[in-house]
């Protein structure tokens, strides 16, 4: 349970003084076999636990993921390759939301400000749907716009003018080739814009040029994440959402 929905439980009288006292309490670890998970985390950052699955197994995963389940609503698994299998476990229990590079297997929280995520082209899709999952799993709707490269600038202006004129607090925008989308999106708008350069490009040292070319923008309102860190964007870009009022 994050801060948000606790506060919200306090409110409408939910939980009473004591269910309360034990979120503030201390007692943050649970141990799971040979792990230990910090269950409290999601009080205290207002951001559900996050797994990181690239190198755990199934077993591993499955463990971890059961254990913070029976302390609250949600738990978010990143970059596993497992993600299929997560679906199949926990879909009779649980409301599933999965991808390749996210699953969220728990129900979704009640959104709270809005995010607009623009990407360059379609081989961005990947990094773009992690960044639209883990924005709904924080509580962020999120306004997605797809394949508005630079190629066509003018196709990039309707998804600005759609965020702007749906109060967005913040711009996520996935690009990857010479990164100039998130550079020229920066100069249409007066918000935060979080650059998330992807590996995707041609020859030499491709995988980097989004990334270096993005950190050498002149833009101020542009920061940049590293290289297909799509989660860490939209955990940024929510929190600017969420805190914005």
């Amino acid at each position: 349970m994050t801060f948000d929905e606790l506060f919200e439980q306090i409110q409408s009288g939910g939980i009473n003084k004591e269910q309360a006292r034990k979120h503030f309490s201390l007692e943050w670890m649970e141990t799971a076999s040979r792990y230990i998970l910090d269950v409290n985390r999601g009080m205290r950052t207002n951001i559900p636990e996050i797994i990181y699955g690239e190198y755990k197994t199934l077993e591993q995963t499955l463990e971890l993921c059961t254990k913070l389940l029976e302390k609250h609503p949600r738990v978010v698994v990143s970059r596993s390759p497992f993600y299929k299998e997560l679906n199949t476990h926990f879909k009779d229990a649980y409301p599933v939301l999965w991808s390749v590079n996210a699953t969220v297997i728990g129900e979704m929280p009640e959104t709270k400000g809005k995010v607009l995520v623009i990407s360059a082209g379609s081989a961005d899709h990947p990094v773009t749907y992690e960044c639209e999952v883990i924005l709904k799993a924080v509580g962020v709707e999120a306004l997605v716009f797809e394949d508005r490269g630079i190629a066509h600038p003018t196709r990039v202006l309707e998804a600005i003018k759609e965020g702007v004129e749906n109060d967005v607090s913040a711009v996520i925008v996935v690009a990857g080739m010479e990164g100039a989308l998130a550079p020229f999106v920066s100069s249409l708008v007066s918000l935060p814009v979080i650059g998330v350069p992807t590996s995707v490009g041609y020859g030499f040292r491709a995988k980097e040029a989004a990334l270096t070319s993005m950190l050498a923008s002149c833009a101020p309102n542009l920061t940049v994440v590293n290289i297909d860190g799509g989660l860490r964007a939209a955990v940024t870009a929510a929190l600017i959402a969420k805190n914005r009022n």
